[in-house]
């Protein structure tokens, strides 16, 4: 085996080591805040119930099925107790916009949340001058808000992505003294300029 590949074979190892502890630790880190839900939801402190189940519902990852138990836990609650729906609802709507990235994983998820939080929020005395006299109108006035995506735009992060991309394989090309070095230098510095394009975005 040659250096280059054996250098790419070892390369392949550490990230799939690296990819595997964090998996092993999100997994880990969900199934307790799942479980410590529960136990606050049987001692029957619903407030910390949906704290621990917004908490395992952040603990993302594809095909986790502490996640989906979380949004499940947090739906049939705020269906089933009035005093805690909104509470809920905001929780299972942070914990979508937090996971997302180039897409939303729970987006059916988020917009049922942003439905409910507009319905309710319309209903709060306290919130009555917010939207207008109406209820209709007020919920209407929620709704707009609620649809507003907080954070950078899915443009944005494809652009700060590929700007790391860039970056790295001028790094490659340097490393590897692949063309001149200005090309190098080159590659880098528009990577550099698109990544920091991109976290800057609006």
């Amino acid at each position: 085996m040659t250096r280059p590949r054996a250098g790419l074979v070892i390369g392949l190892v550490i990230a799939l080591a690296t990819l595997g502890t964090i998996s092993i630790r999100v997994v880990v880190s969900g199934r307790r805040a799942l479980a410590a839900g529960d136990a606050a939801a049987e001692r029957g402190d619903l407030a910390g119930a949906i704290a621990e189940w917004e908490a395992a519902a952040r603990w993302y990852l594809p095909m986790a099925p502490h996640v989906d138990e979380a949004y499940t836990r947090l739906t049939a609650l705020a269906g089933a107790d009035r005093r805690h729906a909104l509470a809920a609802w905001r929780a299972v709507r942070s914990a979508a916009l937090a996971t997302r990235g180039l897409w939303t994983p729970h987006g059916d998820d988020l917009r049922a949340a942003n439905e409910a939080i507009a319905e309710l929020a319309s209903r709060d005395p306290e919130g009555a001058v917010a939207g207008g006299a109406d209820a209709a109108a007020r919920k209407v006035w929620h709704a707009e808000r609620l649809a507003r995506m907080p954070g950078p735009s899915r443009a944005a992060v494809v652009v700060s992505v590929l700007g790391i991309a860039a970056f790295l394989a001028g790094v490659g090309l340097l490393l590897r003294r692949r063309g001149p070095g200005l090309v190098a230098a080159g590659v880098m510095i528009a990577g550099t300029v698109g990544w920091i394009v991109g976290l800057t975005a609006v």
